[in-house]
């Protein structure tokens, strides 16, 4: 149970946080407060949303333990910067377990900046892979955001804010998290309309502080849920940058500021431009204050009446999320001595960002076309594609035919937009260059996630097909300049594995559950877009992306894999544990073939869907 002294420590933090990010207001609880009502709208139980309280008072507890000097720095991050940046999240994480945090809160803090279309970070987690919780921090941390000063940009009105807000629906936010957040911020605005007067007492904005409050230092602790088999008690470091010790082990927090920092102008139209204090003087009465005023002046302490929450009960959830986690994995192989490796299931991972970083050679493969499109895209392609390019691509996209060449599309889309899609992929066709046709595809493919983003619900707030393309066309993570030479492939994985020449095998195991949820829900219209034609059997796609149903057949199907890889010297298998063979029983068939090094865990099942996440390491007995 959460007590009164624990709260203090608590707000004290995340005020520092906040003076250290350069807010002039207390974003981290508005944010709290935005947050836990728009859980309590959605039906979560007290636990869970005590979890996202608390995730999002301290969300950026991890970058506080950076404290990186680029943070501050008005401008655009550099490749290198922003890839540092991206530890913060993980880092977070690990503060968050240090400060004794359930382990949702932990993992909300870890997820906090996911995007709904799988441009996020730390792990690129896309859809309802994100859980509900995370993605109700994205949305509100955006919104606090951009009603406040930053270094890089001057505040939004809340007119601009809410603009902006909706257009990040199906790109960036959950479009039914927008719409239930934009809800709530009309209701509290109709609420605030007639407050009680404003007070002069700092402790209306600020409560006052624990004497005996957080200690000036936070350390870099590793997390507590990934060990190695040959130090089981041991964590290992999960950093998603360049090296373990970039993070150093005591930091130094700024002091908390003595004056309670007033909120600025663009919050809203209507806020004061006067300091608390001189609001008592005020002869004429208040009569309309935004929603952002009312929460952070007292209407924080009162509860909303809210009897909506049957309404908003509908949001996505998955039984099932198979969860690529890229900063996990890029944890675990940056302790792996290699220069090349060879990944037989690419899928949508980025470990590329972090690959070409590093210098390794990428032989990558995957027996989905939509896959090894998205493969090539990301290790071919020399630069984003240019305005020229992208203004030939969307030519005539709305102008229906004569028919469909693809009538499949119908499958998924409205007829509007199946036309949009159809003649979207004849168009890639004319482009010469190859790297920019799989490049166009996959920002086609992102397009195409994104109409199917949205119900009839949540229509409002989507943006006409052509505005996302140019919009996602721009959102490119370009890697640095230079990287060592890739391949890339789309054959039978057994296949590519006898033929690759690399150092290392990463091998992420396909999964054997039927009902796939989140990204991979997605692949078969992927799969039937990128091939211009339906697939030629029932059975094609499953053939393609679905292991098989039987422990025997499954154990008999890695032994095939393990066998055909027997050439390479390092092998990295990651496994999530569903029920059908157990991680013990994966690493002993490993072990008939070579012996095990070390083993990685991520534990996701304190969420919703969430598994056991294993990384095996094995090298090749010494001849």
């Amino acid at each position: 149970m959460e007590t009164a002294k624990g709260k203090a420590q608590e707000e004290n933090l995340s005020n520092r946080i906040d003076s250290f990010e350069k807010y002039t207001y207390p974003h981290a609880r508005l944010l709290a407060e935005l947050a836990t009502r728009l859980a309590r709208r959605f039906g979560l139980t007290p636990q869970d949303t005590h979890a996202v309280s608390e995730a999002a008072l301290l969300h950026d507890v991890g970058l506080l333990a950076m404290t990186p000097a680029y943070h501050a720095r008005p401008g655009l991050l550099n490749y290198e910067e922003r890839m540092d940046l991206w530890r913060h999240a993980v880092i977070g994480e690990q503060q968050m377990a240090k400060r004794e945090a359930t382990r949702h809160a932990q993992l909300l803090v870890r997820w906090h900046h996911e995007w709904w279309c799988g441009l996020g970070y730390p792990d690129m987690l896309a859809f309802e892979d994100i859980p509900i919780g995370a993605r109700l921090l994205r949305a509100v941390e955006l919104y606090c955001a951009l009603i406040g000063d930053r270094p890089y940009r001057a505040a939004m009105s809340a007119e601009q804010a809410l603009e902006t807000l909706k257009a990040a629906a199906g790109i960036e936010c959950d479009p039914y998290v927008v719409k239930a957040l934009v809800a709530l911020l009309e209701d509290l605005r109709a609420q605030a309309t007639a407050p009680p007067a404003l007070t002069a007492d700092p402790a209306a904005v600020s409560p006052p502080l624990d004497s005996s409050a957080e200690p000036s230092t936070v350390e870099a602790a590793p997390p507590a849920n990934e060990s190695t088999a040959s130090e089981p008690q041991a964590a290992a470091a999960e950093v998603v940058g360049e090296a373990a010790a970039a993070a150093p082990d005591e930091i130094a927090l700024p002091e908390p500021s003595s004056e309670t920092p007033a909120p600025p102008a663009a919050l809203n139209d209507e806020w004061p431009a006067a300091a608390p204090a001189q609001l008592e003087a005020r002869e004429e009465p208040i009569t309309e204050r935004s929603p952002v005023e009312w929460l952070l002046t007292g209407g924080r302490w009162r509860e909303l009446k809210d009897e909506q929450a049957a309404k908003w009960s509908g949001w996505r959830s998955s039984s099932y999320n198979r969860k690529s986690l890229l900063g996990f994995e890029a944890s675990v192989l940056r302790q792996v001595e290699f220069r090349s490796v060879a990944i037989p299931f690419f899928g949508w991972t980025r470990l590329d960002l972090y690959l070409k970083a590093w210098g390794k050679a990428i032989l990558a493969n995957d027996p989905r076309h939509w896959a090894a499109t998205v493969a090539r895209a990301m290790l071919d392609a020399p630069a984003v594609l240019g305005e020229d390019q992208i203004a030939r691509l969307l030519e005539d996209v709305y102008v229906p035919g004569v028919r469909l060449a693809n009538p499949e599309l119908r499958r998924w889309f409205s007829e509007s937009d199946a036309w949009w899609m159809d003649n979207l992929r004849r168009n890639i066709e004319s482009l010469e260059d190859e790297s920019c046709r799989a490049q166009a595809m996959v920002t086609g493919m992102m397009t195409g996630d994104y109409a199917l983003s949205f119900t009839d619900e949540t229509r409002e707030l989507r943006r006409p097909l052509t505005t996302v393309f140019w919009r996602l066309a721009g959102r490119a993570l370009a890697g640095p300049s230079s990287y060592a030479a890739s391949h890339c492939a789309n054959l039978p994985a057994e296949s590519f594995i006898r033929q690759a020449r690399a150092d290392l095998l990463y091998l992420s195991l396909p999964t054997a559950h039927t009902t796939p949820g989140g990204a991979e829900a997605r692949s078969e219209w992927r799969e039937v877009w990128v091939r211009a034609e339906a697939l030629t059997e029932a059975s094609d796609l499953d053939r393609l992306t679905t292991a098989p149903q039987s422990k025997h057949a499954y154990l008999a199907m890695i032994d095939r894999l393990l066998r055909a890889a027997a050439h390479l010297r390092t092998w990295a298998i990651g496994y999530q544990e569903i029920g059908l063979a157990s991680v013990a029983e994966i690493t002993e068939l490993i072990q008939e073939h070579r012996p095990v090094r070390a083993t990685y865990s991520k534990d996701l099942t304190e969420v919703s869907g969430g598994l056991r996440n294993y990384i095996i390491v094995a090298d090749r007995a010494a001849s």
